[in-house]
């Protein structure tokens, strides 16, 4: 008795895969047809069925066409129950770094709630929560612990370090019109909003902790954690501070 045989339209349709990905299939190794007609034209088998049903539930699981070729060939090396535990854990990774991402969004909303935010600003803002977990591992070997507890905020409430984290980009989103705008950093506007960003620095880390962070050499390997602005806006807001300083020395000189 002759083996029932589909065509490529009637294999697709039994599947629920498309002719296109059969013929992708075929191409790539994935799953060729049992036989062909005198055309030429594609034929498959009850097998192939059973075939495709294996491809895509490993498909479903995660599996790549190269691990799903590997898996289905007669010299397999690994079982279907090591590969699942491998696919699990791949998936596990992948899920962490999903909720990595949302959790990245969910805080970058909260913090952008009541500010309207260049785009370049807040990629800024995205790095530096991204990287967070580097900044510390990098800061942790080279300052004390209760730097390192300031300088993350743990320090304050969860409303405090929101409020904090708000007020700070409100001031570094003005500085960068500014910067942006031309405008000089000994201007009036530029050294109200710097010395703000002092108050809020001070809040955030007590004076004498800060001179230790102040004495830092970022390492060249660790370079990428710390490059939050535009190495143009850093000098900008470093040149306002400074004469900031100078103005608040030459004050307590002539009392």
């Amino acid at each position: 008795m002759n083996e029932k045989l589909y065509t490529v339209k009637v294999f697709a349709s039994l599947t629920g895969v498309t002719e296109r990905t059969l013929h992708y299939y075929d191409r790539k190794g994935v799953l060729i047809p049992t036989s062909y007609s005198k055309n030429g034209h594609r034929l498959y088998s009850n097998e192939d069925i059973f075939k495709m049903q294996k491809i895509l539930t490993l498909k479903y699981l995660g599996f790549s066409l190269k691990e799903i070729i590997e898996y289905l060939s007669k010299n397999s090396t690994i079982s279907l129950h090591d590969s699942l535990y491998e696919q699990k854990e791949l998936l596990k990774k992948k899920r962490d770094e999903i909720d990595s991402i949302i959790g990245t969004i969910s805080r970058v909303e909260q913090i952008t709630q009541t500010e309207e935010v260049e785009s370049d600003l807040l990629l800024v803002i995205i790095h530096s929560i991204q990287n967070e977990k580097n900044q510390e591992n990098w800061l942790s070997n080279q300052l004390s612990d209760p730097i390192i507890e300031q300088a993350f905020m743990r320090h304050m409430s969860k409303e405090d370090k929101l409020k904090t984290e708000r007020d700070l980009l409100n001031i570094v989103n003005k500085l960068q019109v500014f910067y942006e705008n031309g405008n000089p950093p000994f201007t009036s506007e530029v050294q109200h909003l710097i010395t703000q960003l002092n108050a809020i620095l001070r809040k955030i880390i007590e004076p004498k902790y800060q001179e230790y962070i102040k004495k830092l050499e970022i390492e060249e390997s660790s370079l990428y954690y710390f490059s939050f602005m535009s190495k143009g806006f850093q000098d900008y807001i470093g040149e306002a501070a400074e004469i900031l300083n100078e103005k608040n020395n030459m004050s307590k000189a002539d009392n």
